[in-house]
């Protein structure tokens, strides 16, 4: 049961949100009494904070405007949230109003204030992660499928910032893009958050490979027991960008495309393949990429260049060549010259 204290300083809480709160839904709240909520409210007048009543019909209480609060009383999300957007700021490119030493002393100071627990657990966030690239809705281009942020995705996030920190194995529900959801045991390396999204760089042990998951597809992440030994060289943002691990399951594929790079990103993201510029191929003219990624299925490869509606030339592999010309041969076959409906 909560102590008297608890109780006030929950008081304060509430009014600290704004708006006048009735005496009934502060009772709910505190699960008190309205008579135990108006004594509240005269020992935090006592504490010389000015709850000042409103009569009338949509009465209660509420904060003196312009009252300057002593230190917040933050939840552990909340604390996350403030420190969150503090790193945020100091590592986008530009158009910041204030400058990087403001705002790191800013989350210095917000960090000194925040309960032991609770600071730890954010200290972690704060060795874990590494931020790379832009944030913003113009620049989510890996963004293809719906995701919302919610109390699961703070408790995943802390949850795998600490484990990567202290070398503990995890475990979780993992939903691809595609196919049905399984359970994944990883030994996490490191979080990293780009254009909008975080993703988290580790080993698989059952695929004994390095592989990178979405933060936002994980569910039911829980820690499992024992640790593991630091890799002995790990760029988390580097096997999260680019093309996949080598593996003998995987191909090669190196292609030369004429398009321009956001083009190309709209089909291809940077999770996948490297994108950089191309000497012009002769007897052509425009601009040209180099698109170098790893995939086990060149029908994938075929059915993306096809997407991408754009000149190219492959380099390699061979056998992508035969792929991509059977690709056109059955589209052609299976393009009718006219709709059932009319062919009769």
């Amino acid at each position: 049961m909560a102590r008297p204290t608890t109780r006030v300083l929950g008081l304060l809480e509430l009014l600290q949100a704004g708006g006048i709160r009735t005496v009934a839904d502060l009772a709910e709240r505190l699960g008190v009494d309205q008579r135990t909520v108006r004594r509240y409210v005269d020992q935090l007048r006592e504490m010389d904070i000015p709850v000042d009543g409103v009569r009338g019909r949509y009465g209660g209480y509420r904060l003196a405007p312009h009252y300057r609060m002593p230190p917040l009383m933050l939840t552990d999300e909340e604390g996350l949230a403030v420190v969150w957007a503090l790193m945020v700021s100091q590592h986008a490119r530009g158009g910041d109003p204030v400058s990087a030493l403001a705002m790191e002393s800013a989350r210095a100071k917000v960090r000194r204030v925040l309960p032991a627990t609770l600071a730890r657990r954010i200290d972690a966030v704060l060795q874990v992660v590494d931020f790379t690239g832009k944030r913003g809705p113009d620049a989510d281009e890996d963004n293809t499928d719906p995701h919302h942020v919610d109390d699961q995705s703070f408790r995943t996030l802390i949850g795998l910032a600490e484990a990567a920190r202290d070398r503990r194995p995890v475990a979780f529900e993992y939903r691809p893009r595609q196919g049905p959801a399984a359970i994944r045991h990883v030994q996490p390396h490191g979080i990293v958050a780009h254009r909008n999204l975080l993703y988290l760089s580790g080993f698989d042990a059952e695929r004994k490979a390095q592989r990178t998951y979405r933060l936002d597809r994980m569910a039911d992440l829980r820690s499992l027991p024992g640790t593991f030994a630091a890799p002995v060289s790990s760029d988390p943002a580097a096997q999260v960008f680019g093309p996949l691990s080598a593996a003998p399951s995987r191909h090669d594929v190196l292609v030369l495309i004429r398009a321009d790079p956001g083009h190309v990103r709209r089909w291809i993201p940077e999770t996948l393949a490297s994108v950089q510029p191309a000497p012009t191929p002769d007897s052509a003219d425009g601009r040209w990429l180099q698109v170098f990624l790893r995939a086990e299925h060149l029908e994938w490869v075929a059915g993306t260049l096809a997407m991408l509606d754009r000149p190219f030339i492959i380099q390699q592999p061979q056998a992508l060549k035969a792929v991509v010309l059977a690709l056109g041969r059955r589209l052609a076959e299976n393009c009718l010259p006219s709709s059932p409906a009319t062919s009769g």
